[in-house]
């Protein structure tokens, strides 16, 4: 889907601007995919680092960067300065935003994909500062039915990119996020993809 690509064009993008980020990525797959065997479900869930790459991608780059909801009854919202949304108003939620206020994220808008890596003990994720800091595909009984599915392809486009792949940005471009419906790179991205010899 659209989403989903736009998604990739943005973990490529942050794969190529942060060394680090491929590194470990790659070690993960190498590690968790010797000598280039297909993936398989049970290899997934090992994929822990490709995970949170992908999570911190979506934090940064939603691909849906908003979303309306409409009220179903009268409301008002905090104590010091109330705030009243009359029923049926329209309640635009701006993930692109969220996703970058720095009282909720510690350095907002650095691509620190260990916020998202499970506790070794438990196999959980790291708590939010807030239960809605966080909507790549929204909340609630409305929220993308299609997320586990986009999760789960990303996962294994992204592992089987850095196994196979070698890709370097074409220099001297200028990578401006395009807020419409979805979320893009204002003028593309270009890369420069080579087959990685092992």
């Amino acid at each position: 889907s659209e989403t989903t690509g736009n998604l990739m064009t943005w973990i490529l993008y942050a794969l190529m601007t942060n060394e680090n980020v491929l590194d470990a990525c790659r070690e993960e797959v190498d590690r968790v995919l010797p000598n280039g065997i297909e993936p398989r479900n049970e290899h997934l869930a090992d994929l822990v680092v490709c995970e949170a790459v992908i999570s911190e991608a979506l934090r940064l780059y939603p691909p849906a960067p908003f979303f309306v909801r409409e009220c179903t009854h009268e409301h008002t919202i905090g104590t010091e300065h109330p705030i009243r949304i009359p029923k049926d108003a329209s309640i635009l939620v701006d993930a692109y935003t969220l996703h970058r206020r720095s009282d909720l994220w510690p350095r907002p808008l650095e691509f620190d994909y260990t916020r998202w890596m499970r506790d070794l003990k438990t196999n959980l994720k790291p708590k939010l500062a807030h239960s809605f800091a966080y909507l790549p595909f929204a909340a609630g009984p409305r929220s993308c039915i299609g997320q586990n599915f986009a999760l789960l392809e990303a996962k294994l486009m992204l592992a089987m990119f850095v196994e196979k792949c070698n890709f370097d940005m074409v220099p001297g471009q200028r990578i401006v996020p395009d807020v419409k419906i979805t979320m893009r790179p204002k003028y593309g991205l270009l890369a420069k993809i080579s087959r990685r010899e092992r």
